[in-house]
């Protein structure tokens, strides 16, 4: 494995050399041309970096936990110009990451959370009837009371395939592990 690590670095190494010329100024900017230029698909890439405030209700004791922290991650969206603009994507992606904490209405127990969290849709254009759905989720709060933690795991993925009207759930997995 490593050998194919290294030949895949001398690889791009060579590959980024090759694009170089002597004319290219070091302290020269690099203008990058904007996909939607060349005709097809367009990027929209955003950064999320936000504070939030919500309320988390245990699945293992129903105690009400309010909640603040912060959200961040980053969203892909990958479709033309014009569909971006109207909020459409053939790619959609957000990968997110959400760290908080708050205190137990029964119990003022403090909870310590950690979420990580995947989704995206796919199709293959905008107006298409088939496409795909897929979300995982990892979700791991602590407690200062012993037995209170948690652990939520899902894993869901839905495909829709004309010309049938049904949808097929591929995966709808999720698990909740208490007393951590």
């Amino acid at each position: 494995m490593r050998t194919l690590t290294l030949t895949g670095a001398a690889v791009l190494a060579a590959a980024l050399l090759t694009a170089c010329d002597d004319t290219d100024a070091p302290t020269a900017p690099r203008i990058q041309p904007r996909v939607e230029d060349a005709g097809h698909n367009a990027a929209d890439h955003f950064k999320v970096d936000e504070p939030i405030a919500f309320q988390l209700q245990s699945p293992c004791n129903g105690e009400l936990v309010d909640m603040v922290g912060r959200e961040t991650g980053q969203i892909n969206s990958v479709d033309k110009q014009e569909n971006l603009d109207n909020g459409n994507a053939v790619h959609f992606e957000h990968l997110g990451n959400v760290v908080a904490t708050g205190t137990g209405a029964t119990t003022g127990a403090i909870y310590s959370m950690n979420d990580v969290f995947h989704e995206g849709f796919e199709s293959p254009s905008v107006p298409a009837s088939q496409f795909a759905v897929s979300f995982r989720e990892t979700l791991h709060v602590t407690s200062t009371t012993a037995g209170l933690g948690f652990s939520v795991r899902v894993l869901f993925h839905l495909v829709h395939q004309p010309p049938a009207d049904d949808v097929l759930i591929t995966r709808d997995i999720e698990s909740v592990t208490c007393g951590l």
